[in-house]
């Protein structure tokens, strides 16, 4: 007989119409696997499938459910192994339908996610610790804390913020590090996830994952620390840990900032701006600073409760990370408005108990205030949001925040008539002009991209492709395919500009199917000729971004610069074919 299942105390800490989901979702797999028990397909989940996005990874319990009843993770799937038979299934299936029927019998009144909301609350007080800030400034020093601290004395009016990000720099490139999977503590091969250990074995400690090596079957554990000493020893962890340490350090330094949590799962930081006088978003695992539609716009996500956590307030700051209101409120569904709100308030109200009247009332004017620029102030949707750039890739692609666009050219019915296929770009009407089709935006031609973006210089009057700010390496890929036409290459004249500046450094590869060419870097609009990959009938063009120095190295390796009113295209691709 199957043993009672940790997780199913999880699935049923949400709320009812979660809940319910969930077990939904779940009873459907089983019943496809116990109906279909001779078909291996059944027993495979992707990782970016539409269930385990929408319906389980965003929920308590869910996904653990299934690691706990045999589920393998591959990388890019969930396998159940053959040996868990259909009566264990069967099993675990009543053990979920007697969820639907006992959870309606649970108080109402008790909301799962007001009372995790609650704990949060107490738990931030930790960053008030001053033992704790002070051994976080003994990792800086004393001449860097004199001047994160100085803001106030600097005429810059751009000051704190300059040390924001400079921080986050720090922070991400010499302190902390990101943490994806570990090698076995005993034979240091490669390990797999196998499951979730919520045993409490340090008070310091949220929870354990167990990590089973490929090679000799023993388990590492990779603990998830809270806010404390740890974190400043280990120096590793994913967004949970990167966000707790870095407002450490903002705290410790006297800034005032707030840990913003994401109810999709991501964790990230608020400073307040004493120059701008508005909290300003930082994120340090992707060194972005105020760029709130980075997660909607870049990752893609579908964004529901996102709340921001002081040792002075509690408050709901979604409306800052997105663009459409109403679609948001459709996702709202842990609990009503009403109830956040009163439960917010009333938090924040015994936070402030001790607090002098002053301050209360300079607290609840900023509150206001905040609320109507949340609401009402129109937000920057112009700016480039790219996917995201902390954790593995397979990991990131899992979790659909990572941008792939996938486009492949292939040449019209006329270019394979006439053998020659012609593709050009101008960065300044960031179009592609393709025969008599013309493609908007320089991502709708490329087959993926990572960092990059279209910069616009308004006093130079040039725009140009370069790395995101702060960013050491980009790429960029475009593939062209004519193997469906019975046509290969016969050569290729290729225009591709790139503008360097101190050490910064672009490498440009043709890749065809049985030869990869390493082309020379062209500073300026010059034809260059290629017979090398001659008989292919596919072929991908990728350029790497890197190098320069300073703090704007990210700008000094740039492709397809030009004047905002120039006529030529810095991108021109001009294949001749013939018959295979």
């Amino acid at each position: 007989m199957a043993l009672y299942l940790r997780s199913l105390n999880d699935i049923k800490s949400n709320s009812i119409d979660i809940c319910f989901r969930i077990v939904d979702a779940l009873l459907k797999l089983l019943n496809d696997i116990i109906n279909h028990p001779n078909q291996p397909k059944f027993r495979r989940l992707y990782l970016n499938s539409d269930v385990i996005q929408n319906d389980l990874l965003p929920f308590s319990g869910a996904m653990e459910f299934l690691f706990e009843i045999g589920f393998i993770d591959d990388g890019i799937s969930l396998i159940l192994p053959d040996c868990i038979s259909l009566s264990t299934l069967n099993n675990y299936k009543q053990q979920l339908i007697n969820i639907i029927s006992k959870h309606q019998k649970l108080n109402l009144n008790e909301n799962n996610f007001l009372k995790e909301i609650s704990s949060t609350s107490l738990t931030v007080l930790k960053f008030e610790d001053k033992i704790l800030q002070s051994k976080a400034l003994e990792n800086l020093s004393p001449e860097d804390i004199e001047l994160f601290s100085n803001f106030d004395k600097n005429n810059d009016s751009f000051y704190h913020e300059k040390m924001i990000l400079k921080l986050m720099i720090w922070f991400k490139k010499s302190f902390f590090k990101w943490f994806d999977t570990p090698t076995c503590h005993f034979c240091c091969s490669s390990t797999k996830f196998k499951g979730i250990n919520h045993d409490k074995i340090d008070e310091n400690v949220n929870y354990s994952e167990l990590y089973e090596c490929d090679n000799c079957g023993s388990i590492t554990n990779f603990k998830r620390y809270g806010i404390c000493e740890q974190l400043l020893t280990t120096r590793q962890g994913r967004c949970g840990e990167w966000a707790n340490c870095f407002t450490l350090f903002c705290r410790a330094l006297g800034w005032e900032a707030r840990l913003v949590i994401d109810k999709t799962d991501h964790v990230w930081t608020e400073v307040w701006s004493v120059n701008q006088k508005r909290w300003i978003h930082c994120d340090p695992c992707e060194t972005a600073l105020d760029k709130p539609l980075l997660y909607e716009k870049g990752w893609g996500k579908k964004l529901s409760y996102i709340l921001a956590y002081s040792h002075e307030e509690v408050q709901d700051v979604t409306w800052r990370y997105v663009e459409n209101s109403d679609s948001v409120l459709k996702r709202r569904t842990l609990c009503s408005e009403n109830e956040l709100l009163n439960t917010i308030l009333s938090l924040s109200q015994h936070k402030q108990n001790n607090l002098s009247l002053s301050r209360r009332k300079y607290i609840a004017e900023r509150r206001l205030k905040e609320c109507i620029e949340m609401l009402f102030q129109t937000k920057c949707t112009d700016e480039n949001y790219g996917g995201r750039t902390s954790g593995a890739i397979t990991w990131r692609l899992a979790r659909g925040e990572i941008q792939i666009e996938k486009f492949v050219w292939t040449p019209s019915e006329t270019e394979i008539a006439n053998k020659r296929f012609e593709l050009k770009y101008s960065t300044a009407f960031d179009k592609y002009i393709h025969g008599n089709s013309i493609h908007e935006g320089w991502k709708s031609g490329v087959y993926s991209y990572s960092s990059i973006f279209r910069k616009e210089e308004l006093d130079w009057k040039t725009v140009y492709l370069c790395r995101e700010e702060n960013c050491e390496k980009s790429t960029i890929e475009w593939r062209f395919d004519f193997s469906s036409t019975g046509l290969v290459v016969q050569d290729i004249k290729l225009i591709y500009s790139a503008a360097l500046f101190n050490t910064g450094q672009v490498e440009w590869k043709l890749i065809g199917n049985n030869a990869t060419v390493n082309l020379p870097t062209i500073e300026n609009i010059k034809e260059v000729f290629v017979d090398q990959i001659k008989g292919s009938d596919f072929i991908t063009l990728n350029a790497s971004l890197t190098g320069g120095s300073g703090d704007s190295a990210w700008q000094h390796s740039q492709i397809f610069r030009q004047s905002i009113k120039d006529q030529d295209y810095p991108f021109h691709i001009c294949t001749q074919t013939m018959h295979s």
